[in-house]
């Protein structure tokens, strides 16, 4: 685990060198080395690597959860939220006045793997914030982030009836899209980008520079290599998917321009205001076959043509375009 932590937070790179030979490798190990903290790898995700890679085997971390929180002691858990991934619940720090948080309690299952994301990804303006792991007695995976006190865009668009001037609407992709060229520099593919996956801590409707939203749910995100399963597509993700992930289970297909697409998704749903790609009341079977029939989202009613250039070229079928 420690290693492959290693080679996500080194944007790809081989352990020891792609160049270097089994028995070299196993030499250099036995002889005590180790693999060095990558550039802009976070001081507390490296922390939890090193501690994955003591030479005795009962002082290495049995997983990631290195507590630095408790319930009841630091946060108090409150009412239950909903468009987080997993179990989300307000929070409130108990002793000293923070932003604030939520409390997510992940699956057990896939806990490490999602929450390593969360950390590694955790330093950037345009990306949610996590403060680590919080213990408690049922010994639950439970996760810090901070809290958006608008929600997420999608909901916010839908029952707010928020109309932004088009100032306001590049302002808000281009804050996206600073977060997304951050995690692809990281080596990593985010994989469910959409509205619902964009959280709003500040809004205003005519003044750009009074708006903030930062990136969530990395319950997909992977390395550029990591296999891509079919099975993982939800009818979120069907509506906003590359069609090369619609078509194959082809790993080489999961890439930055299948972020792209989605990205050109998502801002189409942000200019539709309350639309949902392809329908709310659509099924997942439905969705894919009139996508497979290369059916296209067309510009929304008060769309600037600047912007709709711009998501008109980036929802090109062919990824190479």
């Amino acid at each position: 685990m420690g290693v492959l932590m290693w080679e996500a937070c080194s944007q790809g790179e081989v352990p020891y060198g792609v160049d270097k030979s089994e028995s070299d490798i196993r030499r250099r190990k036995s002889n005590g080395e180790k693999l060095t903290m990558p550039n802009g790898c976070n001081k507390q995700l490296w922390e939890i690597i090193e501690g994955c890679w003591y030479i005795t085997a009962e002082l290495r971390h049995k997983s990631l959860e290195t507590y630095e929180y408790q319930l009841d002691v630091n946060v108090i858990q409150k009412n239950p939220l909903n468009g987080l991934n997993g179990r989300s619940y307000e929070a409130d720090w108990i002793s000293k006045r923070e932003s604030p948080i939520t409390l997510m309690i992940m699956n057990k299952e896939t806990s490490q793997r999602k929450a390593s994301w969360y950390l590694m990804l955790n330093s950037h303006s345009h990306i949610i914030h996590t403060y680590g792991f919080v213990e408690n007695n049922d010994q639950l995976p439970m996760l810090l982030p901070e809290h958006a006190i608008h929600g997420n865009l999608q909901i916010f668009l839908q029952q707010n009836h928020f109309q932004p001037s088009n100032k306001v609407l590049i302002t808000i992709f281009l804050q996206i899209l600073n977060a997304m060229i951050y995690i692809t520099n990281q080596g990593v593919v985010h994989g469910n980008l959409c509205c619902s996956n964009v959280l709003v801590f500040r809004m205003n409707p005519t003044n750009s520079l009074e708006n903030l939203v930062k990136l969530t749910d990395f319950s997909m995100a992977r390395t550029k290599d990591y296999p891509y399963v079919d099975n993982e597509l939800t009818a979120i993700s069907v509506r906003y998917c590359a069609p090369e992930n619609l078509k194959s289970t082809d790993q080489s297909n999961y890439s930055e321009a299948a972020d792209v697409y989605s990205l050109r998704v998502l801002m189409w749903e942000a200019c539709s205001h309350d639309k949902v790609p392809y329908g709310s009341d659509t099924s997942i079977d439905d969705i894919r076959q009139r996508r497979l029939n290369d059916e296209q989202l067309l510009q929304p009613n008060g769309c600037h043509t600047r912007i709709w250039t711009i998501i008109e070229h980036c929802l090109l079928r062919t990824p190479e375009i």
